[in-house]
């Protein structure tokens, strides 16, 4: 009985040859009876298919997308990895679209993921042979999209597995390998050092938390998995428990700690920042060849191309009509983050986020194109959101109610008010504007007294924190606006006509409200208000208006002098007097602009223009910036 009992040990041990004698067993192919290869390579088809589910998830924390390979632009995105200054390297997964910095337990899931990334090809490779993690090696390449990663793997899957590098201690192997590996972390993180050089060194550390995790996990994983290996003296079927667990932590790191609304947020943002938010765009040569191809379509006999190139320039610019390249183009991107905005709501309704998306909404939907930069020589493409359509009132006012207390629910107020004043509701707009004044200011006092709250190492950044809203802006334009409607509202002569519009039978007029101050048509209407409503109560604030459209620098402070001396009483003065400080400035004398600027201080120290006033006695330099309106 004892011989039976030590022959199936034998057996259970390690494979025989056929003179009766052990095989050393160095991996799972060791064993060559059918039981054993069935079940290794059924294992092995098993691991491959959890590696592409890993190899997916990796593509989709960088893109929103979970298959790579069904992307319209796939191969050039997968051509770009090899630019060294492409957007799509290892790098730019510490930065985009989840910022480190923003989210920091995002680089646990980077580390943990990138880890099962490394170590289990060169695992496959030692256990398997280097002919078995070919698979591997290709998904991290075209599924993960990661083919600098995947050649780095290759040559540490060589250097693990192949004759002569390896040893007979498998896990020197794998810490050889991983060595080359080490290497590319770390020019991963060179290539991300020069963007996160002006973090403080606390934060420059978050973005290099990852590679440091990768690795040491990468170590964690060889050493247990070939400890596990040598145990069970390399029976098939060690690999996949990893995989598994390799797979299933970073994806609940991920749940639990970040978020699927972290992602589709900062993609979302990174849209909206890429289409309205970019650097002015010279339109000038497209417009010279769809000039011609109109001028081309004309029948015969044709009018000259200059006259041609005029009609069609006015009608852009006036009309934007569905018909022209450039409205289609502004329409299909206005829609296209407009649908994002509705799709992101609908599906993470309680997401932190859903207020910065809210305000992406309103924006876009406020978004206009800038008629004057397009109408001058260069044709510059251009748009801005100052002046709220009345379509986006339902989305300011839902974002105010679901998020009072953000920062982008003071925008809402600004915008709102406007809404609200347009449509002759002064007393509403009015309290819409001492409410975002006063919020502001107990924001500012809670800033004061440092009751900000410290974001700790590992706790995510306020969410309205990314949206990078100038709140003194925001306070200076929304203190402008109050003083106009508490100082011109409800007109004893004309009530709020001059303010908001004609009525329904009188001549049109549109109202001081109703005129967009970017449209090409802003001056007229400054006059037909004056020509309309004579002597109202904002007719010096429309003189100074007007007065500010005029080029001619010498030519406007004349017409602001003219305000002054016709309406020595009026509330538009201190503005008129602002204005002339900095149109004197422009001109090069500093110094009467310094005047005025005194005056406004000794005169009406506690007006809203007072505190510019002060900022601008403080610098007595020439101001050579182009005077804004």
């Amino acid at each position: 009985m004892s011989t039976v009992n030590a022959e199936i040990r034998s057996h259970d041990d390690g494979p025989t040859r056929d003179d009766g004698g052990d095989v050393e067993v160095i991996d799972v192919w060791s064993r060559s009876t059918s039981k054993y290869r069935v079940r290794a390579i059924i294992l092995l088809l098993i691991n491959t298919i959890l590696f592409v589910g890993l190899g997916c998830f990796a593509y989709w924390l960088r893109t929103g997308v979970m298959f790579a390979f069904l992307e319209p632009g796939y191969w050039s995105q997968l051509g770009q990895t090899f630019l060294p200054r492409g957007d799509a390297t290892l790098a730019n997964f510490v930065l985009f679209p989840v910022r480190l910095d923003l989210i920091p337990m995002h680089g646990v899931v980077v580390g943990l993921l990138l880890a099962a990334l490394v170590s289990i090809p060169i695992l496959v490779s030692i256990l398997y042979r280097f002919a078995s993690c070919i698979p591997f090696l290709l998904v991290v390449a075209f599924v993960a999209v990661m083919p600098w990663l995947a050649i780095t793997l290759t040559g540490a899957c060589i250097l693990a597995s192949v004759k002569p590098f390896r040893f007979r201690f498998r896990f020197a192997s794998a810490l050889l390998g991983l060595v080359l590996v080490m290497f590319y972390f770390y020019g991963a993180s060179r290539q991300s050092a020069p963007q996160v050089a002006e973090y403080a060194p606390s934060e420059r550390i978050k973005f290099i938390a990852p590679w440091l995790l990768a690795t040491l996990t990468s170590c964690m994983l060889m050493g247990g998995v070939l400890f596990l290996a040598k145990a069970v003296n390399y029976r098939p079927g060690v690999i996949a428990p990893l995989l598994v667990l390799g797979f299933a932590l970073p994806v609940v790191f991920f749940e639990k700690y970040v978020g699927r609304d972290e992602l589709y947020y900062q993609l979302l943002a990174r849209h909206f920042q890429e289409k309205f938010y970019v650097p002015e765009y010279n339109f000038s040569e497209q417009f010279e060849r769809m000039a011609y191809r109109y001028w081309q379509g004309q029948p015969e006999p044709k009018q000259p191309f200059s006259v041609v190139r005029e009609v069609l320039e006015f009608r852009l610019a006036l009309e934007l009509d569905v018909k022209s390249e450039v409205r289609t183009e502004f329409a299909r991107q206005r829609d296209s983050i407009n649908r994002e905005c509705k799709h992101f709501l609908k599906h993470f309704p309680d997401s932190r986020y859903a207020p910065n998306v809210l305000y992406f909404q309103g924006q876009t939907l406020d978004m206009r194109v800038d008629l004057k930069a397009f109408r001058s020589k260069e044709k510059i493409l251009r748009y801005y959101s100052d002046f709220p359509s009345d379509v986006s009132d339902v989305v300011w006012r839902k974002l105010f109610a679901n998020a009072e207390a953000s920062r982008a629910a003071r925008v809402a107020l600004y915008k709102l008010s406007h809404i609200e004043a347009r449509g002759g509701r002064m007393d509403s707009a009015i309290a819409f504007l001492d409410q975002l004044i006063s919020e502001n200011e107990a924001d500012k006092i809670r800033t004061a007294k440092g009751d900000s709250g410290v974001v700790g190492v590992l706790k995510s950044a306020p969410a309205d924190d990314q949206l990078k809203i100038d709140m003194e802006a925001i306070d200076s334009r929304a203190r402008e606006f109050r003083d106009l409607l508490r100082n011109n509202a409800h007109d004893p002569r004309y009530g709020d006509r001059p303010m908001c519009g004609s009525r329904r039978g009188e001549p049109f007029c549109g109202g001081l409200l109703k005129s967009d101050p970017e449209h090409l048509l802003y001056k007229h209407n400054l006059a037909a208000i004056l020509v309309a409503y004579p002597s109202a109560l904002v007719e010096d604030n429309v003189l100074v208006f007007l007065a500010m459209q005029n080029e001619d620098l010498e030519e406007r402070t004349r017409l602001l002098e003219l305000v002054i001396e016709k309406h020595p009483e009026g509330d538009a003065v201190p503005q008129a007097y602002y204005r002339l400080a900095m149109t004197w400035a422009a001109l090069g004398d500093v110094q009467k602009g310094r005047t005025f600027c005194e005056r406004i201080l000794n005169e009406y120290p506690d007006c809203i223009w007072a505190n510019s006033a002060r900022e601008f006695l403080r610098v007595p330099a020439p101001i050579d910036a182009e005077v804004t309106n």
